[in-house]
């Protein structure tokens, strides 16, 4: 679920990202590459939603990027006729950070996985909330390292049995939610693959959702979310 707490003084995210001046359809935002997933893998899903609800937003397609980082769900960019770049392993947010912060024309978008964000990118994630730069984190939670074959992530249940951890795991996981809270996150929120319609609906006002200039650690400098 997710919650609206109201905070004042916040701008759209994409208030001057360029409109497109036709209609589109979800096929305009799906590229000509073969989709890589395992039967069964609520990536699938993910992606058919975004490409689902992106013409909804009316912005032209060059003006919208997707960086992604190493993992399953990073190969996010391949599937969608976009802008996009497929970086290198935790450092999707801060590659983001320069393009946002450079490019206000332009709507960002992070694809990250449980072992790219919260283990190695660890600290760029925290940092580029904490910052509260204009761009939107997509997690995939799937609490396994995927890609790899199995090993056991920072969202592995305690004593989960993975070829990282043959006789059980002994962290306590990281809740990504409380996370994005406690970095103070201006728009956190869960969804999950299987239900499309509120899947489809978080997309959307993450997408929209714009700084709350009371957050932004410049706004003491001129920073334009203050103005």
């Amino acid at each position: 679920m997710s919650t609206d707490l109201g905070l004042p003084g916040r701008r759209s995210a994409v208030e001057h990202v360029p409109a497109t001046d036709r209609p589109q359809t979800g096929k305009d935002f799906t590229s000509d590459q073969e989709v890589r997933w395992c039967p069964g893998c609520g990536d699938y899903a993910v992606l058919k939603a975004m490409q689902g609800f992106l013409p909804d937003l009316g912005l032209r397609r060059e003006n919208i990027v997707f960086v992604s980082g190493i993992g399953c769900s990073s190969r996010f960019p391949y599937y969608l006729d976009t802008y996009g770049m497929h970086s290198i392993h935790g450092r999707a947010p801060s590659i983001a950070t320069g393009i946002a912060t450079t490019r206000s024309d332009l709507s960002v978008w992070v694809v990250t996985g449980d072992g790219d964000a919260l283990s190695i990118g660890g600290n760029h994630l925290i940092h580029a909330l904490r910052r509260n730069v204009n761009l939107t984190i997509l997690l995939f939670n799937n609490r396994i390292y995927g890609l790899t074959k199995g090993q056991y992530s920072p969202t592995s249940e305690a004593g989960k049995v993975t070829k990282s951890t043959p006789m059980g795991s002994v962290d306590h996981p990281f809740n990504p939610v409380s996370l994005a809270l406690g970095a103070e996150g201006t728009f956190v929120a869960r969804t999950i693959d299987s239900d499309r319609k509120h899947l489809t609906s978080v997309l959307s006002a993450a997408a929209v959702k714009g700084p709350d200039p009371r957050f932004c650690n410049r706004r003491r400098k001129g920073c334009r979310h203050g103005r």
